[in-house]
């Protein structure tokens, strides 16, 4: 999806959520469009788009040089309905992230008050805008540490939780506070109105709660299917044949296409990845040029891993998926220790049994994508947090990206080589031991070395802040 659709949208559920509830109500106005641009800090076009989808939609009314008019209306009994419509359907994925958000977000916090405060002492620190969204103070302070990261794959995080929950809390009140002292960061003051906003977040996620609990039998909503949180990347995804390329990259370096020996003919590549012929024929042209394979007239596909100019890692295509990639690696840096500890101490003994045989087989395979995608397939399977398999399992689609840049270096011959069978071997002994936060500390420490590498591995043209 497009930047701009994406922020129309943002404005669309903005005001719609506040219409369907109650906050504007029938005969109400909303500013002037020019008014709304400013304080969203959007452009015209963005904000008439999401104007006139409420339109469309019987929200709001809309004439030349006047305000929008709220036309829905609504009785007390309808805004009520469509809170349980809203909330009811979420209760488990808003108890689910209320119980474990804490394990994505508390080092991101942690490490962006550093940054933010680094940055305000240097002088290079821009304020957000006062946006409708980002109206509360606290609001506007978490953005701005997420905003030092400069990694767009977390704020579209944080954009996709103003959507599932903050939206429809009502507003505090904050008046002038402020953050700042004589110019610079009071970290004091920012963990104080944190934890203050924390606090007043959770009394309303209680009061949430209480509400869908306390709906009668009648109203036949206590049994709907829940929804639950959903990360939808805004950003252009790796199309369909360079995820299927890692895909097919990854099982050579498993040895399920040893080099030498031949790939599926194409109706059976089709069948065997559920995708079209087509597909595969575009799939394979990646692999061709990436030197991973060679084609045969009247033979086959042949995996060759040929080497290759690295040079073909600075094509647009590639540059934009690769710096999804490093901006995952960041994000999988700053919460795996918290994720990997708390899937380690709630699983049980035979699934981490299960974990420590897949370790084991990567013993001589000296490839740092398999390690990774070893324990983000078990975490993306077997953490018991719907909110967490979901951010891990979208993780994992963009470490796939890392076979492709291992491809092409070690196709190159500038892929240093790597020994990994000490990290494998202490990673077996801390698990036989049950010494769960040593396993922890190990899987941090080895992604952020891949992180170290990624950044002075390849260059990006649009380079991100170190974390």
């Amino acid at each position: 999806m497009e930047n701009d659709n994406v922020l129309s949208e943002l404005i669309y559920e903005y005001y719609e959520s506040r219409i369907l509830f109650g906050m504007y109500q029938y005969g109400d106005q909303l500013r002037s469009i020019s008014q709304i641009c400013a304080s969203f800090g959007l452009a015209r076009n963005t904000v008439q788009t999401a104007l006139d989808k409420l339109e469309a939609a019987g929200y709001i009314k809309t004439e030349q040089r006047k305000m929008a008019i709220i036309v829905y209306q609504g009785t007390e009994k309808t805004f009520r309905e469509n809170a349980m419509k809203y909330f009811v359907p979420r209760r488990d994925g808003m108890l689910d992230i209320n119980q474990q958000g804490a394990l994505l977000f508390s080092t991101v916090w942690e490490m962006g008050l550093k940054n933010l405060e680094r940055s305000i002492s240097a002088g290079l620190y821009k304020k957000t805008n006062a946006t409708g969204i980002l109206s509360e103070e606290p609001t506007k302070l978490y953005y701005d540490v997420l905003r030092t990261f400069n990694n767009g794959l977390m704020e579209s995080l944080y954009w996709q939780f103003l959507r599932y929950l903050n939206y429809f809390y009502p507003n505090k009140e904050y008046g002038m506070v402020n953050y700042m002292e004589d110019g610079l960061l009071s970290v004091e003051k920012a963990n104080r109105m944190k934890a203050e906003t924390d606090a007043y977040y959770y009394q309303n996620f209680l009061e949430v709660k209480a509400f869908v609990d306390s709906i009668p039998e009648e109203h036949h909503l206590k049994n709907v299917p829940q929804i639950p949180f959903t990360w939808t990347m805004y950003r252009k995804r790796p199309q369909v044949r360079y995820t299927l390329a890692s895909t097919i990259i990854q099982e050579i370096f498993w040895e399920v296409y040893p080099v030498g020996s031949y790939l599926p003919s194409l109706p059976k590549m089709a069948e065997r990845y559920h995708v079209s012929l087509s597909t595969v024929r575009r799939t394979l042209d990646v692999l061709h040029s990436l030197g991973v394979t060679k084609a045969y007239m009247g033979v086959g596909t042949r995996v060759c891993m040929e080497p290759i100019n690295p040079y073909i890692l600075n094509t647009r295509e590639m540059q934009e998926n690769l710096t999804l990639h490093k901006e995952g690696m960041e994000f999988l840096f700053l919460t795996i220790y918290n994720v990997t500890l708390f899937t380690l101490e709630s699983i049980t003994a035979e699934k981490r049994e299960a974990l420590l045989q897949e370790i084991s087989k990567l013993h001589g395979k000296n490839n740092d994508i398999l390690c990774i995608d070893v324990l983000l397939k078990f975490i993306s399977t077997e953490v018991p947090s719907v909110f967490l398999r979901e951010c891990y399992g979208k993780l994992r689609e963009l470490m796939a990206w890392g076979y492709i840049f291992s491809a092409v270096l070690r196709g190159s011959g500038e892929q240093p080589h790597m020994d990994l069978n000490d990290f494998i071997a202490q990673l077996e002994t801390d698990m036989m031991a049950e010494h769960w936060t040593a396993c922890a500390q190990s899987w941090q420490a080895f992604i952020e070395d891949r992180l170290d590498f990624l950044r002075t591995g390849f260059s990006l043209e649009n380079p991100k802040d170190q974390i």
